[in-house]
């Protein structure tokens, strides 16, 4: 989806030339490296609430870091910078941030979803 395409006032969850460079321009390989990184996403996810629900921010951590190094590798930099917020809140101990964070992260991978949903590649 070109910037002429996108609809006005919203913006990308995902730097679409940035991530196809990465990957040699195979956009059909693209869509199937995003998939994958949904279902591990929602996995890791589920992870993520449960360890701050129980406030293990060593888990946290651990799984910010992780969903922000695949983020980074797909360019989805939204996601990539929410997954750091929570990386540092749990290496920071702040539970508040943590919550605040996992949130944000939430709205952007809804975001993702409906970009994949509507992408007519």
């Amino acid at each position: 989806m070109n910037q002429a395409q996108k609809p006005r006032g919203t913006s990308s969850p995902i730097d679409i030339e940035d991530a196809l460079a990465r990957i040699g321009g195979d956009s059909d390989f693209l869509r199937e490296l995003l998939e994958l990184y949904v279902e591990d996403f929602s996995f890791r996810y589920a992870l993520l609430d449960k360890a701050v629900r129980s406030g293990d921010l060593k888990a946290v951590s651990e799984l910010g870091h992780t969903i922000k190094g695949s983020s980074a590798n797909l360019s989805l930099s939204s996601l990539q910078e929410q997954a750091l917020k929570l990386e540092k809140a749990g290496k920071n101990g702040d539970l508040g941030k943590a919550r605040t964070s996992l949130a944000a992260l939430g709205t952007e991978f809804r975001k993702l979803k409906v970009y994949m949903a509507t992408r007519a590649d």
